[in-house]
């Protein structure tokens, strides 16, 4: 057995002194190689980058954000005088209550606002920053006076020093807010924010009993303890064994914005699921690109084999080729992605709700290093085994022969099917859900099986048509269905990126017709909270006094936090994604004796009217599912600091978009008999209110209600639909790479074959056809390419928009003309312009030197 070649050995440098000639001579056309990977890399580094510099300012930054070393939060009530103490005891605490409330201005103008009120020692960490009057100190402390975003003054047409009632109390303006600490932990705002002192809200009068408030205690740990996870985690353990039943929802430092985080994470494990397929996409540019190149080394590879070169020098010759080139595509799209993060903070500084850490993130470098490594091994390592096994005789023969039928070269088969394993596995191992992960991981492979099938039945179909059409038809469909046929390579390399633009933009606009048809037609027009419960009646008779027609719907309402399920907390609890929210914060819950509108018993029975036994809940069937909740488990749930277990009784099948009141969770009336509550109200106008009745009601309820919060169902609509456009245009936008790349493929494998055009145009011409007739038929094969890949597309984006929109947005699927129309022009736009460049280089060939050749 031969010893392995050292440094030393003459024959260990020999293949690296012939790659690096070759190269210097000139390595045409694997300009595409290096596109391909540096485009495929730059996705995934980008996008990981980015991802993981918004961790890393969440970890730098995440004091701030949190406003302390820990928070602990209750809904509806305060720490009461023990737990207060205690907190106290573990360092300095900063009190705050955040609630919804109505800004009433001169001339019957109000908005929704969104009130934080603090205590003096706020803020335990950061500063709040007053944009006007500069260096103005903190001008909240001052009991009535308030700062508030310039949004609201610009609803309002207020300015600093006017006044605005809020409640049953009359404050002033002092100065304009800006950044302020822990705004990302707050719940998500429906309206201008507003600053102001725990005094002040108290002149409000909207502190009342049930009242929907959140209270936070944020504690600063004595020196440097609260650097310590350890300590960290051994004070939230300490605060919940001492107060069990407190209901706290206890976040600390090391995970600031665990919703915004979570939503992060799903959102950028996604895209780079996208970006994934598209370096895929640009794998099959690069064997491509490969492939025509050892076409065109088929003459060096027999001269080298003739000369007594070995096929495993070969092989090491032009393996070392195409790690130089990966390397340097690898190298590009490292930079490219590296550089994404400091690119996004410099454009979109003042739109990203956290300053990004530009550093360079070396993991998701690496990953994307790594994916592109293997991505070269997967469609490089097949080609080249089979050129360098090629018989000399076979190397030296026409080169329009092909050599596939010599030699199968199945080990390098098993090499690039064990590179494209090691590929995925590493998709899914770095993945937060692998389950998911390796069903969209399976989904491209069919994706690509799909396609694959479309171009070999083009092939076909021309192949079948060419005896039956006219002449210039029929040299069309010959270049279609012969040798070196484009049609594989165009379902390829467009049908993907096609098919993910259009798929996105069906699921847009049906999200987006959702939202604006149906959802808007059905839904309430106004929410009303905080109602005090003995004035639902009056509530009901002001607003009919003012539109008799006007539909009013009304519900009791709290919010709880699960705390236990069958008797296993939620910390434990490994919940379905999708509904893992459920048990992660408070969720509003009601009482009742009667099934609420919108929703229906789909198992169990629903209690009888006048149940006064055991506790009981009725629980959201498809969250019950996500939670893994049966009929008869047990739900403990944490209300004003009361632990309540109930017996799941029924499942409902609960209809949301209506936006009809209805919960999570119902109880029977026994249950929560005797806890202070508020009401919930909907309100519906009749047909043909105009804008001028709709303000006057509200404002006669503003006046005879000041306490009472009105939420505008038409602006959550647009906020909603504000979000999805910007989630659809970055989906968009990665769909745009992969197309990109695809045109990049398509362009180089257009460019392959473009010596064999030539040749056979040579022939056409010597045989008598015109120009014209072979300008047509160019035309006519990539118009029919074209036009057949973009039906084809946009047939599996239906179906996949579809099954998307019915089974996991659960939203009716609208099929979109406009969108479809698009895409078909789009495809022949790509197509029809790399045609007419290869069809200007076909046309300016000369006949000479092929007919010389033969």
């Amino acid at each position: 057995m031969s010893e392995p070649a050292k440094a030393s050995d003459p024959s260990f440098w020999l293949p690296l002194k012939i790659a690096l000639r070759e190269l210097r001579s000139g390595a045409g056309g694997l300009s595409v190689f290096v596109i391909c990977i540096a485009l495929g890399v730059a996705s995934i580094a980008a996008i990981g980058s980015l991802a993981a510099a918004f961790d890393a300012a969440l970890v730098n930054s995440g004091r701030t954000l949190v406003g302390g070393d820990l928070s602990f939060e209750l809904v509806h009530r305060q720490a009461t005088d023990d737990e207060a103490k205690a907190l106290n005891e573990l360092g300095e605490i900063s009190e705050s209550a955040s609630l919804r409330a109505m800004a009433h201005a001169k001339k019957d103008k109000s908005a929704l606002v969104e009130i934080k009120a603090v205590d003096a020692a706020f803020p335990l960490f950061g500063n709040v920053e007053i944009l006007e009057p500069k260096d103005a100190g903190p001008l909240w402390r001052k009991p009535g006076n308030v700062i508030v975003e310039q949004s609201l003054l610009d609803r309002l047409n207020l300015k600093i020093g006017d006044k605005l009632t809020i409640g049953e109390g009359n404050v002033t303006i002092a100065g304009i807010l800006g950044d302020q600490p822990d705004r990302l932990a707050d719940r998500l705002a429906y309206g201008p924010r507003v600053l102001m002192s725990l005094d002040t809200l108290e002149q409000t009068a909207l502190i009342q009993p049930g009242s929907l408030i959140r209270w936070t205690y944020r504690l600063r740990l004595p020196g440097e303890l609260g650097t310590d996870r350890d300590v960290l985690a051994a004070t939230k353990a300490k605060v919940q064994e001492r107060f069990p039943e407190s209901g706290f929802a206890v976040n600390d430092w090391t995970d600031p914005a665990p919703r915004l985080r979570r939503n992060a994470d799903r959102f950028t494990q996604f895209i780079s699921l996208v970006g994934l397929t598209a370096l895929l996409l640009g794998g099959i540019g690069v064997g491509n690109a490969i492939h025509a190149y050892m076409n065109r080394k088929r003459e060096v590879i027999a001269i080298f084999k003739s000369l007594g070169a070995t096929s495993k020098l070969v092989l090491r010759v032009y393996l070392l080729q195409a790690l130089l080139l990966t390397a340097i595509g690898i190298l590009i799209g490292l930079i490219v992605g590296a550089a994404t993060p400091a690119i996004m903070s410099a454009l979109y500084a003042d739109r990203l709700p956290i300053a990004l850490v530009t550093s360079v993130h070396p993991v998701p470098l690496l990953m994307a290093a790594g994916a592109g490594l293997l991505t070269m091994a997967l469609f490089v390592l097949w080609p080249l085994g089979r050129a360098s096994a090629v018989p000399p005789a076979v190397l030296m023969r026409s080169h329009l022969a092909e050599e596939d039928r010599f030699t199968t070269a199945w080990p390098f088969a098993v090499g690039s099917g064990l590179s494209g394993f090691a590929l995925f596995a590493l998709a899914v191992a770095t993945s937060s859900e692998p389950l998911i992960t390796g069903l969209i991981c399976l989904g491209i492979v069919v994706a690509f099986g799909v396609l694959y099938v479309i171009g070999w039945g083009l092939q076909a179909l021309a192949a079948l048509l060419r005896p039956r059409v006219p002449p210039t038809l029929a040299l069309a469909f010959a270049s279609i269905g012969g040798p070196g046929s484009l049609a594989r390579n165009v379902a390829l390399s467009l049908g993907l990126g096609l098919g993910l633009l259009v798929a996105v933009a069906l699921i847009d606009r049906a999200l987006v017709a959702e939202l604006q048809g149906d959802l808007a037609a059905d839904a309430p027009s106004y929410y009303f909270l905080d109602i005090d419960a003995g004035d639902i009646g009056r509530f009901r008779e002001t607003a009919k006094s003012v539109l008799p027609d006007v539909e009013l719907n009304d519900a009791p309402m709290l919010r709880g936090r699960i705390v236990r399920l069958n008797g296993v907390s939620v910390d434990e609890i490994e919940a379905s994604p999708e509904y893992q929210w459920v048990i992660n914060g408070d969720r509003g819950l009601t009482y009742t004796a009667e099934v609420p509108d919108g929703s229906k018993v789909v198992a169990g029975e629903w209690w009888p009217k006048d149940y006064d036994g055991p506790p009981l809940v009725s629980f959201d069937d498809k969250a019950a599912e996500g939670l893994g909740l049966h009929l008869g488990d047990l739900v403990t749930v944490n209300i004003l600091g009361r632990n309540i277990e109930a017996s799941v009784s029924n499942l409902r099948e609960i209809d949301w978009e209506s936006l009809a009141i209805n919960f999570i969770m119902v109880f029977p009336p026994s249950t929560l008999k005797g806890v202070p509550h508020r009401a919930l109200a909907t309100l519906e106008f009749p047909e043909g209110t105009t804008p001028e009745q709709e303000g006057k009601l509200i404002q006669t309820l503003a006046e005879a209600f000041p306490l009472v919060t009105a939420i505008k169902v038409g602006d959550v609509v647009d906020a909603a639909q504000k979000l999805i456009g910007q989630v659809m245009t970055a989906i968009q936008v990665t769909a745009g790479i992969t197309l990109l790349i695809g045109a990049v493929v398509l362009a180089g494998a257009i460019a392959s074959g473009q010596q064999r055009r030539q040749y056979l145009a040579v022939l056409y011409k010597t045989l008598g056809a015109t120009r014209r007739r072979i300008v047509t038929a160019e035309l006519v094969e990539f118009a029919f390419l074209g036009l057949s890949v973009a039906v084809a597309a946009v047939a599996i984006a239906t179906l996949t928009a579809f099954v998307l929109c019915v089974f996991v947005f659960d939203i009716p699927f609208r099929f979109s003309a406009l969108a479809a129309g698009e895409t078909v022009l789009l495809a022949l736009g790509l197509v029809l312009g790399l045609g007419l460049v290869a069809i200007w280089r076909v046309l300016s060939a000369k006949a000479a030197p092929y007919l010389r050749a033969e």
